[in-house]
């Protein structure tokens, strides 16, 4: 399509095409300031990975595939709780805190959220608390004092969590990567530390789960000179409702962002059981590495896009540069695809069992790759501020998903609940580049 939006188009003389040059060497250097601070906010996550990584052969020693199917249902309802804790107010929070005007009102903000989400989340925790046999039933198609155990840890970590968005995003605003990525990082290795010391002293899943509760409560309490500093423990309620008001909205598309990630592991184990779910989702941890590129690409590739629409040339300019990054994905994701399978033998030599997933790692990085090519599709989106297509578009895909979901899994197993995946975000990426081109074609 080659008609540009009018809303952006205007006619560039002489003396704008070089002021346009200007700002395209001026853009190079904030992209590579950027490029450095997404580095530095993801290295924390990124040391994690790899020290969980290196630290596999122990964990599938220790665990069995009945554990990790385990993990797996409990890191959805995790995904799910800290959409609902939140209610959307670390957007909210994030957002609204650039409207304030003074630094009375910014540290009323914070300490509104603070003290809400404590009060909500309080509320939210006991319920689930009451109901953890109820919760279990639901999770796993079965109620064990054990198992209501584990959704309670999971629970009270989740509700520690919401007291870190607010100091985390602070330091972001004051543009201190630097501090994020040490705390952050500090919590990862303790978590990680405590994990292999309580997993080889027989914890089990409870182990896992217990570390991540001290880590998370270790990091929040690190935080809290931040929130002293930052922030009024104080109600102010025309501060609570303007982030409600921005970040209520984003909450379903978060849950079906989950759904649409994690709902193939709670219907494998309806048709096929735990063992079977922690095979898929060990396999599946590895197709997954595509996102790694991912992660590291979309906090610049916004910011990138709102710095050129203004420019006359911007669509041809998005599909040049869209399609060098959508080669450097297809590479990514051709390597996780060639080499998954001698990856999955060399950090699971010490159980066997797992390396039946190796089928499923090319159709994961295939799902990923797709989820790629719909960051890179679905711009005018977001150029055009139509952000309600969002929720339709991850409604669509996530209703897609688990139709093929309950298609494919009963017969096809595993390799079902791959190939859903593939499907549903290959919906996602058709049907936002659709109606993104719709508001702002590229060619």
């Amino acid at each position: 399509m080659s008609r540009h939006p009018k809303s952006y188009g205007h006619v560039i003389n002489a003396s704008e095409n070089g002021a346009a040059d200007k700002r395209g060497f001026d853009l190079l250097g904030y992209l590579r300031r950027l490029t450095s601070h997404a580095v530095i906010y993801g290295s924390a996550d990124v040391v994690s990975q790899v020290l969980n990584l290196l630290l596999t052969p122990l964990y599938v020693a220790i665990l069995t595939l009945e554990d990790f199917g385990i993990i797996a249902i409990l890191g959805l309802f995790s995904a799910v709780a800290k959409i609902v804790f939140r209610m959307g107010l670390d957007a909210g929070f994030f957002r609204i805190y650039y409207d304030m005007r003074t630094t009375a009102d910014r540290k009323a903000l914070a300490g509104s959220i603070v003290v809400f989400t404590a009060a909500a989340g309080g509320v939210l925790l006991i319920g689930l608390v009451i109901g953890a046999p109820t919760l279990a039933a639901l999770l796993f198609d079965e109620s064990q004092p054990r198992l209501a155990a584990y959704a309670i840890l999971v629970a009270t970590d989740v509700y520690l969590g919401s007291f870190l968005f607010v100091p985390l995003s602070l330091l972001r605003i004051h543009n201190r990567p630097g501090r994020f990525a040490l705390l952050v990082g500090a919590r990862n290795v303790v978590n990680t530390a405590l994990k292999v010391a309580l997993l080889v002293s027989g914890w089990g899943v409870a182990g896992v789960l217990a570390s991540d509760v001290f880590a998370t409560a270790a990091l929040a309490l690190a935080l809290t000179p931040i929130l002293g500093r930052e922030s009024r423990l104080a109600m102010t309620w025309k501060h609570l409702r303007a982030a409600l008001a921005f970040g209520l909205p984003k909450a379903p598309h978060g849950v079906l962002i989950q759904i649409l990630n994690l709902a193939d592991r709670r219907i494998l184990i309806a048709f096929h059981g735990l063992s079977t779910t922690g095979l898929y989702d060990k396999g599946y941890a590895l197709g997954a590495g595509v996102k790694f590129i991912l992660s590291a690409f979309e906090p610049a590739w916004q910011p990138f896009v709102y710095s050129q629409i203004t420019r006359r040339e911007a669509p041809h300019v998005f599909a040049r540069v869209a399609t060098y990054i959508w080669s450097a994905f297809v590479v990514v994701s051709l390597a996780v695809a060639v080499f998954g399978r001698e990856l999955l033998v060399a950090f699971t030599f010490t159980n066997p069992d797992f390396w039946l997933a190796a089928p499923i790692i090319p159709l994961v990085a295939c799902a990923y790759l797709l989820h790629g090519a719909f960051l890179l599709t679905s711009i005018g989106i977001s150029i055009e501020k139509k952000a309600r297509f969002y929720p339709l578009i991850t409604a669509v895909s996530a209703a897609v998903n688990l139709s093929v979901n309950f298609a494919l899994i009963p017969r096809w197993g595993i390799m079902g609940a791959a190939w859903a995946t593939v499907v549903s975000y290959g919906a996602m990426a058709a049907f936002g580049c659709w109606i993104s081109n719709r508001l702002y074609p590229i060619s």
